[in-house]
């Protein structure tokens, strides 16, 4: 794996740091995500990364990793015959000057602000109290957030971590769970009568939108305005 470009982030690194692993530990994917801003170089790299591990898997044939590419995103999943799913994740950090904090910072959840570099562990602040008090924020709940946030904090409740809910909060979490769960990426064909009175087709792509810390109700303002206000300065 080259460190120099990927990070390992979020809850797989967060059970490592655990005492204890979570009880779902079988079921957790390892979220790998590109913090370079070169994508023409991320699926080469991916390529190479996949290519050393079918080197190190050689001596046994049976054993086959299998590479799936994430329809109608650039990410991929990799199935190791472990039973364990490797996720490669591009990110878009854009001109940050540095793009693992930015990458980190813009996690909605805060107890998924760490990462694993090869050598180090870096993380937020914030998920350094979330870690201490066994507690978490979810910067983009609101009362019409999708099911597929309530399902990870349930999945993070689950894991003995308490969800802190600011008092201006006005949903209402069984009807948020009622929702119908939206996929990440399904496609429609439909039919139309054209110009020419002729049965046309086409083809509609619709994608679930990343969850970016979008801090609803300005939580981590607030917070990192207390404890180092700098940060908030942008030139």
């Amino acid at each position: 794996m080259d460190f120099s470009k990927w990070a390992v982030v979020g809850g797989c690194v967060l059970n490592a740091l655990c005492r204890s692993p979570f009880s779902d530990t079988q079921q957790q994917d390892i979220n790998l995500v590109y913090y370079v801003n070169d994508i023409l170089g991320f699926k080469k790299s991916i390529d190479v990364t996949v290519n050393n591990l079918n080197k190190i898997l050689s001596q046994d044939s049976r054993n086959e990793i299998k590479v799936e590419k994430i329809p109608g995103t650039p990410d991929y999943n990799v199935f190791l015959p472990c039973q364990v799913t490797l996720n490669f994740a591009w990110a878009n950090v854009g001109n940050s000057k540095n793009p693992l904090s930015h990458i980190l910072h813009n996690f909605d959840m805060d107890i998924c602000q760490v990462a694993f570099t090869g050598d180090k562990v870096v993380s937020t602040f914030p998920f350094l109290q979330a870690l201490a008090t066994k507690s978490f924020i979810v910067y983009s709940l609101h009362a019409r957030s999708s099911k597929h946030v309530c399902t990870r904090i349930a999945k993070y409740c689950h894991r003995g971590f308490n969800l802190l809910v600011t008092i201006d909060f006005d949903g209402d979490f069984d009807t948020l769970m009622a929702q119908e769960e939206i996929p990440l990426y399904r496609v429609e064909h439909v039919q139309y009568i054209g110009d020419d009175d002729e049965i046309q087709l086409a083809t509609k792509e619709f994608r679930r939108s990343f969850v970016d810390n979008i801090d609803t109700y300005r939580l981590q303002e607030k917070f990192m305005h207390m404890v180092c206000p700098q940060l908030l300065h942008y030139t």
